[in-house]
């Protein structure tokens, strides 16, 4: 025998879950909440509505990879904390200039 158990031997051995309260005896007299009736919320944009990079402008995308090009090769520029150099300022200014979407 271990002197682990020697010492567990006096202490009775518990039931799990024996000294919780159930749900009913925490509080008999408290409201519960009831769905009364679905909210119906409207449809914000269509699904003809949606703008990516798939469907954006051939402008659009050439300024993107303009600037993300300079971005992965300049050492001095870190999009996250808005710090750029002249050129990389230049490219995020027109990026930012640059329409997404074509208005029809």
């Amino acid at each position: 025998m271990s002197l682990l158990s020697s010492l567990l031997d006096h202490i009775p051995p518990t039931i799990a879950g024996a000294d919780k309260q159930t749900m009913a005896s925490r509080a008999p007299d408290r409201p519960r909440p009831v769905l009364i009736s679905r909210v119906e919320r409207p449809v914000q944009l269509p699904a003809a509505m949606y703008t990516n990079a798939a469907m954006a402008t051939p402008e659009w995308r050439h300024t993107r990879d303009q600037y993300i090009n300079h971005l992965m090769a300049c050492r001095s520029c870190c999009a996250p904390t808005g710090r750029h150099c002249a050129a990389g300022a230049d490219l995020r200014a027109t990026y930012d200039r640059t329409p997404m979407e074509s208005h029809q």
